[in-house]
């Protein structure tokens, strides 16, 4: 089987992370993530990564180099995530796909239910922002 092909953003402002919560209704609800998503078919990561955040928090970000790439295996199957160093470049941030959303210490990720999936991301954000 195949990994799930996914998107993360990494925004970094004033030495925090900007994490999301994810509503209700979904698979994971109420978990806390990296924002991002699935690559639609024909779709450079780059540019479903722009899209996602633009559905998700109604903003317009530069994605610029990879900043960590994270597989997990979940019940339902592998997950691989290319997560990206990303700066908001236009609009306010608005909760319109996800329940909430937070600036965070790196050193306090921990203090947060954040999907599995994730885990190397923090690691790196801990270690090496």
């Amino acid at each position: 089987m195949h990994p799930l092909l996914v998107t993360a953003a990494v925004l970094l402002q004033n030495n925090r992370v900007l994490i999301t919560r994810r509503p209700e209704g979904g698979s994971h609800p109420g978990m806390w993530e990296f924002p991002g998503g699935k690559i639609d078919p024909g779709e450079s990561p780059k540019d479903a990564l722009r899209r996602e955040i633009r559905e998700e928090l109604d903003v317009e970000i530069a994605v610029e180099e990879i900043f960590e790439v994270a597989y997990h295996r979940y019940e339902w199957g592998p997950v691989l995530i290319l997560a990206y160093r990303c700066r908001i470049m236009a609009g306010t941030l608005c909760n319109i796909g996800v329940a909430e959303h937070l600036w965070v210490d790196p050193k306090n990720l921990s203090n947060y239910s954040i999907l599995a999936a994730d885990t190397p991301i923090i690691t790196r954000l801990k270690n090496n922002p």
